[in-house]
């Protein structure tokens, strides 16, 4: 009787533990998923900051050459 007691409480321990890294492991595939995404939208958002950057570039120099056309004048 005891033994089998014993038996039936290891089982519930061994489901218990089996549940517990199941809990884990979607945890951590949660937080890889968000870290992904962040990294994603970063991209995203440096690729719109160097854009941006590059056409102030553009118009600078844009403005610079007609200054110095009429300097030359």
């Amino acid at each position: 009787m005891l033994w089998e007691e014993d038996v039936v409480g290891e089982e519930k321990k061994k489901k218990k533990e089996k549940k517990e890294e199941k809990k884990e492991k979607k945890k951590e595939k949660k937080k890889k998923k968000k870290k992904k995404k962040k990294k994603k939208k970063n991209k995203k958002k440096n690729k719109n900051k160097n854009k941006n950057k590059n056409k102030k570039k553009k118009k600078n120099k844009k403005k610079k050459k007609t200054k110095n056309v009429m300097k030359k004048n």
